[in-house]
């Protein structure tokens, strides 16, 4: 199986998603990737990335100043992270700031038909994960 690199797994994807309600761009810069909008998840962005034998895919769950208790939403979150089939919940820093995230990964060998599967996959925990922690956002 070939391992795809991020621009190569851009073609791949526009190709495949041509036609669908899923917009397909590639992000440029020292390290490419490739930003979805899905339109029948109210435009949920996933970024997806292929570096070296691994593809990550990920979006944003919350910003950190959109929770209304952090502490009681961590422990919500790990506990809600074993019930999430193929996705991780996970705390990144944008530009200073925290923000939850949904991410999973897979191998930069996996079919195209694979990473479409955790594409897809991503999306509905998501959703999910946002409706089950929606006590805690303000």
């Amino acid at each position: 199986m070939t391992q795809y690199t991020t621009v190569e797994l851009h073609g791949l994807l526009a190709e495949r998603y041509r036609g669908e309600p899923i917009e397909v761009e590639l992000i440029d810069g020292l390290e490419p990737a490739i930003n979805l909008t899905l339109a029948d998840h109210g435009d949920m962005q996933i970024q997806v990335a292929a570096s070296g034998s691994q593809v990550f895919v990920s979006t944003l769950l919350a910003n950190a100043d959109q929770v209304n208790d952090r502490a009681a939403f961590n422990d919500a979150c790990l506990r809600l992270n074993p019930l999430n089939p193929l996705s991780n919940l996970g705390l990144v820093q944008v530009d200073g700031k925290d923000s939850y995230v949904v991410f999973g990964e897979l191998s930069a060998s996996s079919t195209l038909d694979q990473i479409d599967e955790e594409i897809q996959t991503l999306a509905a925990n998501t959703l999910d994960a946002a409706e089950s922690l929606k006590p805690f956002f303000s």
